[in-house]
């Protein structure tokens, strides 16, 4: 199961128990249209409680083709477990996005530097 929140340039996602291809026919008509919205996107990653991915559903993760993909700038994962920062880790190659992971304890730390993608921006430009 999902839930997902919009803030300006920024998609909030909370992933609990275990996502199956509904989660994604869910989440990829917002994340695509947010991105198409927007020039640069930060996408937060909370999985709490989180089981993994039904078998259909991890595939339909793995072939995550968006549309303006190169305007995702950020992706902050938060997770628990040794898998889901080695997962961070193997999702790095695949994407032009900066892809950080957190701690549970570490949250407010990695909505901080989502949050804070688009000043950093800002001064370098």
């Amino acid at each position: 199961m999902i839930s997902i929140f919009k803030k300006q340039n920024t998609v909030y996602m909370v992933a609990q128990h275990k996502l199956d291809v509904k989660d994604y026919e869910n989440l990829i008509p917002i994340l695509t249209d947010h991105i198409k919205t927007h020039q640069e996107v930060a996408w937060y990653i909370e999985m709490k409680d989180f089981e993994g991915w039904t078998a259909s559903a991890y595939w339909k993760g793995i072939e995550l083709e968006l549309p303006n993909e190169e305007r995702l700038s950020r992706v902050a994962l938060v997770g628990s477990v040794k898998w889901q920062e080695h997962y961070t880790e193997a999702l790095m190659p695949f994407s032009k996005a900066h892809i950080k992971f957190f701690k549970p304890e570490e949250k407010d730390n990695a909505k901080k530097w989502i949050d804070n993608s688009f000043e950093d921006e800002k001064t370098t430009n």
